[in-house]
This record gives C-alpha cells, structure tokens and sequence, in this order.
C-alpha cells in the first residue's frame, strides 16, 4: 500500500526517518563514549535504532511504488537504498554492542576484543547514518522543488534608453501593435497575459486556467520575460515547446495587426504537450527501433 487517505505513504515516513536515524546515531555515540548514560538511555536508544531501521525500509519500499506514479529521482532513489541498509548494520552492530553491555551472554577472552571492534565500528557507521540521511533528504527535496523554484524566475521588462534622448518615441501605425516591453507589460494579468520566452511573444491567456502545473506557473510571468522559467522547467523537451508555439504573436520588437493581439488563442487539449524526461527517451528508443 503507498497512499493513506489518498495521499502518498514516502512524504510522510520520511520525516520520522529524518527524526530517527540521526537521533538515533547521536545517541549511539553518547551511549558508547560516556559511561554514565548507558544504564538508562541504551534501551531507548536501541528502540530508536530499531524504529529507524523500519521506518528507513518503509520510506524505501513507498519511495518505489511512488516512483512508479511520478517518475524516478534517481539520486534520491539510491540515496534512499544505501541508508536502508546502513540503518539495518546498524541496528545489528548497535544490538550487538547492547548484549555485551547488558547481559554475560558472550564470556572468555573473545568479549573483550569484541567490544572494542564495535566501539570502533559503530561510530562509523552511526556518522555515515547520518550523512545518507541527510544526502537523500536533500535529495529528494531537491527533486520535489528545485524545478518548481526555478519556475518562478522571471525578468522584468525593461525599456531600451534611446539613443537620442530628444528625438520622439515612433508609434505604430492605426490598426498595428507593436510588441515592444512597454507593451508587453501592459499584459500582466490572468484575464490578459503576454510573456515573452526565447526572444518572442505569446499570448498566454487562455492557458493560464489550463496549464498542466497550475496557474501560478502562467499567471508569474504575465507581462514579464519568461524565458528562464520555462528553460528551467522544460529546457528542450519537444511538446511544451509545441505547445508554446501555438500562442506565438510574434518576435519580439515586431508590429503585428491590432485584431491579432486581441485574439483568444485557444489552448491544447487537457494533457498535451508535457511528458517526462523517461517518457521522452522511451518514445525516442522506440522510434529508433522502428527504423
């Protein structure tokens, strides 16, 4: 199972992953090295352990069956794989050192030399704990967000100083726009929104109620030079940038025919025009196996 009330099992066992691994492994260390901690706080620290290891193969296995409704972060992902089986040579190594602290159930001359391997061992291991932990929450928030962020960047529209302070600003002729920043700007609204990307301008009106991502992701670079933010979010993948071009006005500095630029362009179908990276690849090989 990896929903619980419909929402995704990973994003919410994570956090007690990221609770109790390294709670767990600083406790360790403070067990081991400080004598006077051990009687009371070694049970619970091994219960922390324990709790760790399982809440670890959790995330792990609801990391998988998530990846198989919204892709695969692979760093994430293989980040995610080696503290599962770090956490699990920690519990054992860590229960290990527990039974020779609190029982006699290992004797004679091995008892000893045992312990100072694990005193070694564990302090390693409960660190490294602590850095796959850290590395695949930064990771996986980095997968969820980074692009998402980088979405949002925009650059304001700015006019060119003209050459000749003195001399008049040229109009458009009756009936004509020209697609200059002030004009631009002009349209920076949900009900009226022009963006330019790569050097031209589009009329996204119509698509900011339908865009795959939200209508925040439109709606941010109304009236602004969008171009970083749909790099950052699509880069060269083939439909977004189809499905941009359908709302072309044209290049940016141009004069296009006033009924033009008051035109509703209608948006794609619900679902066209974005696909992932694998999606991509996939239809690529494919095609490469049809030739």
């Amino acid at each position: 199972m990896d929903l619980i009330t419909g929402l995704p099992v990973h994003p919410l066992v994570i956090h007690a992953v990221v609770v109790l691994v390294p709670l767990a492994a600083i406790g360790a260390l403070l067990v081991i090295f400080i004598p006077k901690f051990r009687l009371t706080y070694s049970p619970l620290v091994l219960i922390a352990v324990v709790l760790g290891t399982i809440t670890a193969f959790v995330a792990t296995q609801s990391g998988e069956a998530l990846s198989e409704r919204v892709g695969l972060p692979k760093s994430h992902a293989t980040h995610g794989e080696r503290l599962s089986y770090v956490v699990l040579a920690f519990t054992i190594l860590f229960t290990l050192w527990f039974l020779l602290e609190r029982t006699n159930w290992i004797k004679g001359a091995i008892a000893n030399p045992l312990k100072i391997v694990l005193k070694v061992l564990l302090p390693i291991i409960a660190v490294l704990s602590i850095v796959l932990t850290v590395l695949a929450g930064h990771s996986g928030a980095e997968a969820s967000w980074k692009y998402r962020i980088a979405a949002t960047e925009t650059t304001a529209l700015e006019d060119p100083v003209p050459t000749n302070p003195a001399s008049p600003k040229a109009s458009s002729p009756t009936g004509t726009v020209t697609l200059s920043n002030a004009e631009i700007r002009t349209h920076n609204s949900k009900s009226d929104c022009w963006s330019i990307v790569n050097g031209n301008v589009y009329n996204l009106t119509s698509y900011v109620s339908s865009h795959p991502g939200g209508q925040s992701v439109i709606a941010n670079i109304c009236g602004k030079d969008g171009s970083s933010a749909f790099s950052n979010q699509h880069g060269n993948q083939g439909k977004p940038n189809n499905v941009l071009s359908g709302f072309l006005l044209g290049a940016a500095g141009s004069t296009i025919n006033a009924a033009a630029g008051q035109k509703v362009i209608a948006p794609p179908a619900s679902g066209t025009g974005y696909e992932s990276d694998e999606e991509s690849d996939e239809e690529y090989e494919e095609e490469s196996d049809n030739d």
